[in-house]
Order: C-alpha cells, then sequence, then structure tokens
C-alpha cells in the first residue's frame, strides 16, 4: 500500500498539474482550514490578525522546505515529505503543536502574549532551513543569480504598489489598508513576478492549468499579473462584505490566510530557485 501510494506521488510530481491535481489540492486547503479552525477552537485561541501575521513566519517556513527538496539534497523516500502539498500538511501541524505550547505558556503567564513565542518557533525554523539553502548557494556560486532575485521583488513591489493606490483611490476600498489585505496583495505581486520573470528569462515552465492557457492564449507571461489582479479586486470587495456578518470574523481570517498561503509560499518558492539556479 505504502510503496503504491509513493509510486502516485512520484508520478503526480513528474508531471504538469491537471484539473483533478488541482481540484484535489483546493479540497485539501479547505481540509486543511477547518482541521485549523476545529484545532484552534477547541484550543480556545482567538482567530484574529495577530495570529495570522505572526503565523507569515510558517507560510515563509513551508516556502522555504519547498526549496530545500528542489536541491535534490533530500535522500529518497524522504523526498516526497518536501513536495506539494505533503511539506505545507507537515508545515500546518508543526505551526499547530508550537501555537498550543505557546498559548499554553502565555495561559500559565510564562509569558505575556503566546504570540512572542510561536513567531520566533517559526523565524528560527526559517532561518535553520534559509542557512541551509545559502549554504547550498554558496557550495555552487556560478549558478547563484541574486540580481534575478533583485529584480523580482523590485517588481513585485511596484506592482503592490500600484494596485494598492487602484483600490484605494480608483475603487474607493478604505479597508485597504488592513494589514491582511496588504500582506495578501504583496504575496500574490511577488508570485506573479517571480512566475513571469521564470517563465521570461530562465526558462522555466508553468504547470498550472489556468496559467498555462491564459500564457498561451496571450502569448505573454505577465498574463500573470493581470489574472492576479481580476481575481484580487473582487475577491477583496467579496471577503469585506463577509467580514461584516455576524460570527464571521474567525472564517474571515482563515480564508484570508489561504489565500496568502496560495500566494506567497509558491512566489517564495519561485525567487529562491531562481536565485540558487535550480
Amino acid at each position: 500500500m505504502l510503496n503504491e501510494l509513493y509510486k502516485w506521488i512520484v508520478e503526480l510530481e513528474g508531471s504538469t498539474y491537471t484539473v483533478f491535481q488541482t481540484i484535489l489540492y483546493a479540497l485539501l486547503v479547505l481540509l486543511g482550514l477547518y482541521i485549523l479552525y476545529r484545532c484552534l477552537k477547541k484550543a480556545d485561541i482567538p482567530i484574529d490578525t495577530p495570529l495570522i501575521l505572526t503565523g507569515l513566519s510558517y507560510i515563509i517556513l513551508g516556502g522555504l522546505l519547498r526549496v530545500v527538496e528542489d536541491t535534490g539534497m533530500v535522500p529518497g523516500p524522504w523526498w516526497i515529505l518536501f513536495v506539494t502539498p505533503q511539506v505545507y500538511i507537515l508545515t500546518l501541524i508543526f505551526a499547530i503543536v508550537m501555537l498550543v505550547i505557546s498559548y499554553q505558556l502565555q495561559k500559565n503567564k510564562i509569558v505575556v502574549s503566546y504570540t512572542t513565542p510561536f513567531m520566533l518557533g517559526g523565524v528560527i525554523s526559517s532561518l535553520i532551513t534559509a542557512g541551509f539553502l545559502i549554504w547550498f548557494g554558496f557550495a555552487r556560486a556560478a549558478e547563484v543569480d541574486i540580481l534575478a532575485g533583485l529584480w523580482v521583488f523590485l517588481i513585485a513591489a511596484a506592482a503592490s504598489i500600484a494596485l494598492w493606490a487602484v483600490l484605494r483611490y480608483l475603487f474607493r476600498f478604505e479597508y485597504i489598508n488592513e494589514p491582511l489585505y496588504l500582506v495578501l496583495i504583496a504575496g500574490h505581486m511577488l508570485d506573479a513576478s517571480a512566475t513571469s520573470y521564470a517563465l521570461e528569462f530562465k526558462g522555466y515552465i508553468e504547470q498550472h492549468v489556468l496559467g498555462s492557457t491564459l500564457i498561451e492564449l496571450t502569448g505573454t507571461p505577465y498574463v500573470m499579473f493581470a489574472l492576479k489582479i481580476v481575481v484580487l479586486i473582487p475577491a477583496i470587495w467579496v471577503l469585506e462584505k463577509f467580514r461584516k456578518e455576524e460570527g464571521m470574523e474567525s472564517i474571515w481570517h482563515l480564508v484570508l490566510l489561504a489565500m496568502i498561503v496560495v500566494g506567497l509560499a509558491p512566489g517564495l518558492r519561485d525567487v529562491l530557485r531562481m536565485v540558487l539556479g535550480i
């Protein structure tokens, strides 16, 4: 049974994304949100903005761990734990464990706020993982392209500022300065920037069904920015309407968390792969 599962995962990882895989991963995201919601409610941990913001370190950790597999340094069969979606499931489990421990420290008055040890757990883990990737990069310095990373971040920053300005002054979204909306915009613009740059200058191939279809139709990878904008503008508007419904604050936070993950984590992975030349 385990051998068949291993072969299936290997086959999935070696192929481009299909409609089936896209639906499967979407269902896994929903399942993960439900499990996270139940765990937080059972532990009586508030689902609020400080929780999501401090949890960003674990999103970064997931993206970094995904790049660890890309280096080819993880021996088989353990490498399957570091590919999508397994790596994000493991990161979620680790984050939940750290969160429960941190919240118990707060309840026992060992720390003032659970957010400090919770965030530190993600930050320290991310730094350790980043340290490995930096070592890997220096070991093959001829392949490292720091300039590509700088360009990607600059383009993402410019696109984020432009989209924020459009939403704030053209669409009159006065709530757009909400920190989580800003993180959402930045994460998806990073994803669009990294994908576009990788396809245009690094010879990468778009694996996702919708993205590859749009690129084929338009003939340019920069259509990814248009795709993100077309999705983000109505999504943010709907989210804000949803947020105002009674009792929906917790769900609003978790939905935003999921949307941030699907933008920031792959965007970070792509830019790091380009920098490391893998």
